[in-house]
């Protein structure tokens, strides 16, 4: 099975122009079997999505609803953007990733840094967690994504590698071109969130891109 992990649509996310309802079109279009509706410290209801589902009655696509939360320790210090599954609630963006990961883990979810090493306009830092991967209770982060350079993506693999946890592929789309760029292949089928974190956790996956690395 073959899912696009972290989308983001104008429902809930601001920053994107992507209509939930041209999403699944697109999705199922390209041969996705899921994706995960990712927005910016809320979680799609399961009634939100059951109306999505009622609209698109033709698609057979898993919707998953997750969350895209940024984390601040107590001194209000930015420790990156992190992919929640499996907690039944909107998480917001305030929280530390120690608290967050002690809240989901509670209830059986699971908790991945996205885009950790996508490198800053700048050139200095990244958009992400970074290092500090290896200082969180994480059970996977992006090992491709469409900004990555190939140094970027290098050390998200070598974190992969070195802390024993999973590396997903995702689109991080915002308008409907970038859909299915990057994308994550499970070895069995989901069917439910149960099953996803279930597979996250055990690394039952692999990450997919479809972008040409620059050289």
């Amino acid at each position: 099975m073959v899912i696009d992990l972290h989308i983001h649509t104008n429902r809930y996310s601001g920053c994107s122009n992507l209509d939930p309802v041209a999403l699944v079109r697109k999705a199922s279009r390209i041969g996705l079997d899921g994706i995960a509706l990712t927005e910016h410290g809320i979680r799609w209801s399961d009634e939100d999505i059951a109306v999505l589902r009622d609209r698109v009655k033709e698609s057979h696509l898993l919707i998953f609803p997750g969350e895209e939360a940024a984390c601040y320790d107590r001194s209000g210090r930015f420790q990156g953007e992190f992919l929640v599954f499996g907690y039944p609630r909107s998480l917001g963006s305030s929280r530390s990733i120690e608290d967050l990961s002690d809240l989901v883990h509670g209830e059986g979810g699971v908790v991945l840094a996205a885009h950790p090493f996508k490198k800053r306009k700048t050139g200095e830092g990244f958009y992400g967690a970074g290092y500090g991967v290896y200082d969180y209770a994480l059970d996977g982060l992006e090992t491709e994504h469409p900004s990555y350079d190939p140094e970027s993506a290098s050390l998200a693999r070598a974190a992969m590698t070195s802390l024993n946890i999973a590396g997903i592929g995702s689109s991080d789309a915002h308008d409907l071109r970038s859909v299915g760029l990057c994308m994550t292949r499970f070895f069995d089928a989901l069917t439910d969130l149960a099953s996803l974190c279930r597979a996250i956790r055990e690394r039952r996956l692999e990450a997919q891109s479809s972008v040409k690395s620059p050289a």
